[in-house]
């Protein structure tokens, strides 16, 4: 017996023992990947699966369910994996990625529709059918270079990919952001370590800072200082518990130059203090 170790990530027995893997699976009826996944204990990480082309089926029995063009499936980790391609259809092209997420993903990994801890999104907008594919393809190109900062590139794709399946979930669909309120969110969350003030944002989208403010409020719930506030307590609770940066470097970091100020803060979000909290958790 050979003790190769699998080195395509198509094929039984490849080792998931990465932060983020993705590929395209095309099975064909007949032909060589034309098999059922089985994996009752799940995986470690993430799998999320958008079919596109053919059609597949989860699980068995009454608990099945089919996915066809379009469809998305987020498997969390230890959920059980049985998939393949339906009976009846000649093809099921379907493309991946394995992902251990960011800590501050928590709520863009739960979605409305789920059978057996499977999350599954059916009937996006072709747009954002569209939209969602090539950024799938540019994980998987990015995943074939070692340029500097290739992998940071790929998680902020992937972070774009779940923000629309958090955004085409059903209870959403009915209230769409505000456009103006969307591209002043990113805005804001690709400077979160800048003071980027209220005029700016709303010279950004031609209102002024007063009309921006209401808008903000009524579109998401709380101010534009709570929303910063929220996204940087967010990322300084993953970079206390994956880097060696000092607490006044992550404060810096992420954009509070006060560290008492940045302190005072995260105990406010979180509930005990960034020392505290990185000791918890460590």
């Amino acid at each position: 017996m050979s003790d190769s170790v699998q080195s395509d990530p198509l094929k039984p027995g490849y080792d998931f023992n990465a932060h983020m893997v993705a590929g395209l699976t095309p099975i064909e009826a007949g032909e060589e990947l034309d098999f059922t996944i089985d994996r009752p204990a799940g995986m470690k990480g993430y799998i999320l699966n958008m079919t596109i082309k053919g059609c597949g089926t989860v699980f068995h029995g009454e608990d099945s369910f089919d996915v066809k063009e379009g469809d998305l499936l987020l498997l969390p980790p230890g959920v059980p994996h049985f998939y393949h391609r339906k009976a009846d259809s000649l093809a099921w092209h379907h493309r991946w990625i394995y992902f251990r997420p960011r800590a501050y993903w928590n709520n863009r990994l739960k979605w409305q529709q789920c059978i057996n801890g499977v999350y599954y999104t059916k009937g996006m907008l072709l747009e954002d059918r569209i939209a969602i594919e090539a950024l799938f393809a540019q994980v998987e190109e990015l995943g074939q270079h070692s340029d500097p900062y290739s992998d940071e590139l790929r998680l902020n794709l992937l972070e774009q990919i779940l923000i629309r399946c958090k955004m085409n979930q059903p209870c959403l669909i009915k209230k769409r952001v505000d456009p103006r309120i969307s591209e002043v969110i990113h805005y804001i969350s690709s400077r979160l370590n800048e003071d980027v003030s209220n005029e700016q944002l709303a010279k950004l989208i031609c209102l002024s800072p007063s009309r921006l403010g209401h808008l903000f409020r009524d579109e998401i719930g709380m101010t534009i200082t709570q929303w910063r506030d929220d996204q940087r307590i967010s990322r300084a609770k993953q970079l206390l518990v994956t880097s060696n940066y000092s607490i006044n470097q992550i404060s810096r970091l992420i954009g509070y130059s006060d560290p008492l100020y940045f302190s005072r803060v995260f105990k406010k979000k979180a509930g005990l203090s960034p020392k505290l909290y990185r000791d918890k958790l460590m």
